[in-house]
């Protein structure tokens, strides 16, 4: 009798195993802070729709500038230095297991760049020491599960800051991930030399705002899908990509999908790849007005036990 209590315990056991890791193969992440009317952090993670979210942007840095971010009004005013009001909710956000991730870079208007191998250090320092390692900084005391590089112009030594950010995370700790979110094209602009060091834990490819790789406006996924493969093979090993996809027609740039076609053609052919990770969408506001993650939710994990087609 005891030995069917053990068997039924470790069957148990075994299903609950399964299941998380199902419900991890296969999530949702969003951008927060680039429209005023995404609402504020914690009913972003309260929506029970995202396991990732992405604080964009750090978008002042390097060459000696003073790093600033702009959250659009959500957090203070713009270009503020001080945002500490944030912290409990980054917090609810961890303790309910999602993800928070600063992004930085932006928009190619954006006043960021690096001079140097040692301009590189020094912003990954800053970057460690503010947002990274528990110790109170603009944010408050929290420790961000990573950063994303979303660099949109050109420039050198994004290789040097992800080496200098990998240092750190194995040297100081706690561990954090690293995440890239290039273009879709290959060869891959701006962070082709990052991607190559295989530091990266992520990719959020963004099939938008390319029409050499992005769906059609009349829903062709032709172009869309043998970039996917393309980005399946270049993905550095041991790290998982994911598909970055707009939540509305009108949420910036070319590219948009609809939740049909994305359930109907896309997922179930890039699910077929061994390092899919899910989904990334811009943006959270949008993503409020059309449900857009709501609409494709069941059929982003992996697990076909999991999934269903509509």
């Amino acid at each position: 009798m005891g030995c069917r209590r053990v068997a039924f315990v470790l069957f148990l056991f075994s299903l609950l195993t399964l299941s998380c890791s199902q419900v991890e193969n296969g999530v949702i992440g969003v951008y927060w802070g680039q429209d005023h009317r995404d609402g504020d952090l914690q009913s972003t993670c309260d929506s029970g729709n995202y396991r990732i979210v992405l604080l964009a942007f750090l978008r002042v840095f390097g060459e000696g500038r003073r790093p600033h971010w702009d959250f659009v009004g959500l957090c203070d005013s713009p270009f503020s230095y001080n945002c500490t009001e944030l912290e409990p909710q980054i917090k609810h956000c961890q303790a309910k297991g999602i993800k928070v991730f600063l992004s930085i870079g932006g928009p190619p208007w954006s006043d960021y760049s690096l001079s140097s191998a040692e301009d590189a250090k020094n912003v990954a320092r800053y970057i460690y020491r503010n947002f990274l390692s528990g110790r109170f900084g603009p944010l408050g005391s929290v420790e961000l599960d990573g950063v994303e590089f979303h660099i949109r112009k050109s420039g050198n030594h994004w290789d040097d800051l992800v080496k200098e950010l990998d240092f750190f995370r194995h040297s100081r700790g706690p561990y954090f991930q690293l995440a890239a979110a290039p273009r879709c094209p290959v060869p891959v602009y701006y962070l082709g030399n990052a991607i190559e060091t295989k530091l990266f834990d992520y990719i959020f490819v963004r099939f938008y705002e390319d029409p050499c790789c992005e769906a059609s406006y009349e829903g062709d996924t032709t172009l869309l899908l043998e970039s996917w493969d393309k980005w399946v093979n270049l993905a550095p090993p041991n790290s998982t990509i994911f598909l970055g996809l707009l939540s509305s027609l009108t949420a910036g740039g070319t590219g948009y999908v609809r939740p049909s076609i994305v359930n109907r053609e896309v997922l179930p052919h890039v699910k077929k790849a061994s390092n899919y990770g899910g989904v990334i969408l811009w943006n959270r506001y949008r993503d409020i007005v059309w449900n857009f993650s709501g609409r494709i939710l069941p059929n982003v994990p992996k697990s076909t036990l999991l999934s269903s087609v509509s």
